[in-house]
């Protein structure tokens, strides 16, 4: 090798040495960056169901009037139907609640001798929160159990003629009540149960009016129903 060609080398050594850190950078392996987790949406409200219900009473919830004297004329309606409109939890699959408002049957009864008269009305309506347990599905079909609590607001209310001078008699009570429930329940759809259950709901204070004569009347306490009910469940998510 010639003086010349070892002056050249040096030279290019020189020139590329202040590049050889740049170079091997240019080989490292990347920085990998982990990417976030993918967001999972929360469905708030999931388990919330709206229920209408229809009940049919299967007692006789007030008392028949055992008159001394038969009247001249005697009148009873006593409506054996009531019903229901409410919402509800699913707080598992095999526990849930719900809240109802609704009426209870009532009855009108009037009487006359052709001198007195006197008519009676008994009206009321229900709060009731009730939970149940569902007892597992068969073919379809869930059986369930439940109880609950609540205030029943009675109205009850006297009128008539008693002597030549008219009365009109009312008041609005509340009082506590409860129920027990046991029944069926079938899913037509997805989002669809048809229930069928029996209900025994008993107010032992709420007030009542009975009848005992053509010119009188007494006020008496607590109703008892015994019901079966048809209702119908709705998942609104």
């Amino acid at each position: 090798m010639t003086r010349f060609s070892k002056i050249m080398l040096s030279a290019t050594a020189l020139v590329l040495a202040p590049l050889a850190p740049a170079l091997a950078a240019d080989y490292e392996p990347p920085v990998v960056v982990n990417a976030p987790d993918q967001f999972v949406p929360v469905e708030v409200g999931t388990g919330w169901y709206l229920r209408g219900d229809i009940a049919y009473g299967v007692n006789k919830s007030f008392k028949d009037v055992d008159f001394a004297v038969t009247p001249a004329s005697y009148s009873e309606n006593e409506n054996t139907f009531s019903g229901s409109l409410g919402f509800g939890y699913h707080f598992t699959d095999w526990l849930r609640a719900d809240l109802n408002l609704g009426y209870l049957p009532g009855n009108k009864v009037s009487a006359s001798d052709g001198v007195n008269s006197t008519k009676i009305e008994n009206r009321a309506w229900y709060g009731m929160a009730n939970v149940y347990a569902d007892l597992g599905t068969y073919v379809g079909i869930t059986p369930y159990i439940g109880a609950g609590a609540g205030l029943v607001r009675s109205s009850p209310e006297a009128s008539g003629n008693v002597g030549g001078a008219g009365f009109h008699d009312r008041s609005t009570d509340y009082s506590l009540a409860y129920t027990l429930n046991a029944g069926l329940s079938y899913a037509v759809t997805k989002d669809l149960s048809v229930d069928l259950g029996y209900q025994y709901l008993s107010a032992p204070d709420a007030k009542t009016v009975q009848l005992d004569a053509p010119d009188s009347y007494s006020t008496h306490k607590g109703v008892h129903y015994h019901q079966i009910r048809l209702g119908l469940r709705y998942d609104l998510w």
